[in-house]
C-alpha cells in the first residue's frame, strides 16, 4: 500500500468505522479509506439528498433547504471569483442538485458541472445547468472554463489526483482558477478528537486532508495555492442535529433533526467555525 498523495509506503492502520478501514500516511499525514467503494453512485441516492422520516443514516435532511443557510457565504466567494477570473464560465464538481450553480447563474455566469448521483444531476439539469453524469476523469469535455469550484467534494472522491488532473484540463490556461473547500484533519479540533472526529464518516468521506498534503496534491496537478484559510459555514438546526445523529448515533438527535425540518425553523441558521474546514484558492500554472 502506498499513500495516494505522496506515494510513501510508510502507512499504518488508523481506524475502522461503518465497516470501512482507514489508514494513515506517516509521511504526509493523509488519512484515507482503503479499499474505496466500487460504486459510489449507490451511496448518493435520492435518500442521501432528501432523507425519509426515521432515517438516521448519512446525507441531508433536505439538501436544497440545508444549503440555503450557506447562500451569503457562497455569494461572498462568487464576489472573489469574479475579481480573479477574466470570464464568466464556471464548472462545479459535485454539483448535487445545482444550488450553488443557481446562485452563479443569477449573477450572469454560464454554468456547468458534473455529478455522480443520477438523481441529483437530473434535478440540476432541470434547473438549466449543463451537468454531466458520472466521474469527471471519464468524461470528454471540449469547453474550457475560467473557474472550477469543488465545494465539500474533494473528501468524497475515489481518486482525488485523477480528478484534479481532469480539472486542470478543463480550466483555461490563461488565468484559470480553482476554489476548493474540504475537511481539515490538521485543525486543532480534529486532532483533539482524533478517531472520534465527527467528520470521519465513510463511505461519504474517503480522504482526510491537512494543509501539508493538500499543497503536495495541488502542486503535482499543476496548481499554485494563492490563499489557504479556515472556512466558516452556516447551518440550519435540522442539519446540525443530523450531523450529531451521524456522529453519536443517538435517537434524540434524529428526532430533533426531524422536528426542526419545518418552514418556520428553516428561517434560522447559525455560524460555526471549528477550523476543521479549509478553503483553498489556487491558480492553474501549467498543463498536466
Amino acid at each position: 500500500m502506498v499513500c495516494p498523495v505522496c506515494r510513501s509506503n510508510k502507512i499504518e492502520y488508523y481506524h475502522q468505522k461503518n465497516e470501512y478501514k482507514l489508514y494513515r500516511c506517516l509521511n504526509c499525514e493523509l488519512v484515507f479509506v482503503s479499499p474505496v467503494p466500487i460504486d459510489l453512485n449507490k451511496v448518493y441516492t435520492k435518500e442521501y439528498f432528501k432523507s425519509k422520516n426515521g432515517d438516521s443514516g448519512f446525507g441531508y435532511a433536505d439538501y436544497d433547504k440545508d444549503k440555503e443557510a450557506m447562500e451569503e457565504i457562497f455569494l461572498a466567494y462568487l464576489d472573489k471569483i469574479e475579481k480573479l477570473a477574466f470570464g464568466r464560465n464556471i464548472f462545479d464538481v459535485g454539483t448535487a442538485t445545482g444550488y450553488f450553480l443557481n446562485l452563479a447563474k443569477n449573477r450572469g455566469w454560464q454554468t456547468a458541472g458534473v455529478e455522480i448521483s443520477d438523481y441529483a444531476a437530473g434535478i440540476a439539469r432541470s434547473r438549466g445547468h449543463d451537468v454531466y453524469g458520472g466521474r469527471l476523469p471519464e468524461i470528454k469535455i471540449e469547453d474550457r472554463f475560467n473557474a472550477v469550484t469543488m465545494w465539500d467534494v474533494l473528501e468524497h472522491l475515489d481518486n482525488p489526483e485523477e480528478y484534479l488532473r481532469a480539472v486542470n484540463k478543463i480550466l483555461v490556461s490563461d488565468n484559470g482558477w480553482l476554489i476548493i473547500n474540504t475537511v481539515n484533519r490538521g485543525s486543532f479540533w480534529a486532532r483533539l478528537l482524533g478517531r472520534r472526529w465527527h467528520l470521519i464518516v465513510p463511505p461519504e468521506h474517503l480522504f482526510y486532508y491537512s494543509p501539508k498534503n493538500l499543497k503536495m496534491l495541488l502542486q503535482r496537478t499543476g496548481f499554485e495555492i494563492k490563499e489557504m484559510k479556515r472556512m466558516g459555514k452556516r447551518f440550519s438546526l435540522s442539519y446540525i442535529f443530523k450531523i450529531l445523529c451521524h456522529w453519536q448515533g443517538l435517537e434524540i438527535w434524529r428526532k430533533f433533526s426531524e422536528y426542526f425540518n419545518k418552514p418556520f425553523w428553516r428561517k434560522f441558521s447559525f455560524p460555526i467555525n471549528l477550523g476543521d474546514n479549509i478553503l483553498i484558492i489556487a491558480k492553474k500554472i501549467k498543463d498536466v
